[in-house]
């Protein structure tokens, strides 16, 4: 559990930075597993449970390979079926990379192409500067 100071920075990430219109008291549990099981062999660094709403993964862009598209695509699809099987309500993975800018509309493209998603599974490509430090650190 993170500590208070952490948690207020987070639900503004969530909130503000990708776009969740959570209630406050959904934020009263928050988990965060670095290096999941759930998406083991897969670029996903930590995985963030808010409430029994939604999961949060976040995928540094040093973990991504050559191979971009497929390890984006399968971790959408983890996040989708681990979304689906333990009751929530929305999947959101969150890249991170100093060249936001400059990858976002390719990943973005390949996200718009993907079938078998629906409009509860969001992908977000941010700079580091707007996600809360301790999400960051490996």
């Amino acid at each position: 559990m993170p500590k208070a100071k952490e948690m207020q920075a987070l639900k503004s990430f969530v909130q503000k930075g990708l776009g969740c219109g959570c209630p406050d008291e959904v934020f009263s549990f928050i988990q965060i597993k670095k290096k999941p099981d759930v998406f083991r062999g897969l670029p996903i660094d930590s995985l963030v449970t808010i409430g029994d709403r939604l999961l949060v993964a976040i995928c540094l862009s040093e973990s991504l390979d050559s191979g971009m598209g497929a390890g984006i695509k399968e971790a959408l699809a983890a996040g989708k079926q681990l979304r689906d099987s333990a009751g929530f309500n929305r999947f959101r993975l969150v890249v991170i990379s100093e060249k936001a800018d400059s990858i976002a509309p390719a990943i973005q493209e390949q996200f718009a192409g993907l079938t078998g998603l629906d409009d509860r599974i969001h992908l977000h490509v941010v700079r580091p500067s707007v996600v809360p430090g301790f999400l960051t650190q490996t």
